[in-house]
This record gives structure tokens, C-alpha cells and sequence, in this order.
């Protein structure tokens, strides 16, 4: 095995070791991602639904008790 080969191979290995960590970055930060969303999943819904809440029955009370007409 010549030296030129050894070096072409290490490349090759310094390629692929730097590919494998590159996805390994991504899945991680995906799974960040997914976990974060899920524990405020139920937070979200709850501001959601006040929300809702607000544009579908406060406000058009009010409007119905400042003007008499919904």
C-alpha cells in the first residue's frame, strides 16, 4: 500500500465520519424540536380555545350590550 492510498482512504474515512455527524446534528435537533412541541402542546390548545372563545362570544356581547344589535 503506497502512501497516496493510505491518504485517499483517510479521506474517504474523514468524508463519511464528517457525514455521520453532520445527520446525527439533525436528528438531534429534531428531536428537540418534537419534544418541545409536545410539552407545550397543551398550552398552545388552551390559548387557543380562549382565544376562540373571546372572537366568538365576548366580543359580540359586548357589541350587543354597547349597541343593541349583533
Amino acid at each position: 500500500m503506497g502512501r497516496k492510498e493510505i491518504q485517499t482512504r483517510m479521506a474517504r474515512l474523514d468524508d463519511l465520519v464528517e457525514s455521520i455527524s453532520y445527520r446525527s446534528q439533525l436528528i438531534s435537533r429534531s428531536q428537540k424540536l418534537d419534544s418541545g412541541i409536545i410539552t407545550t402542546r397543551r398550552i398552545g390548545f388552551l390559548a387557543g380555545f380562549l382565544t376562540a372563545v373571546v372572537f366568538v362570544l365576548i366580543i359580540p356581547l359586548i357589541f350587543w350590550r354597547l349597541t343593541g344589535i349583533i
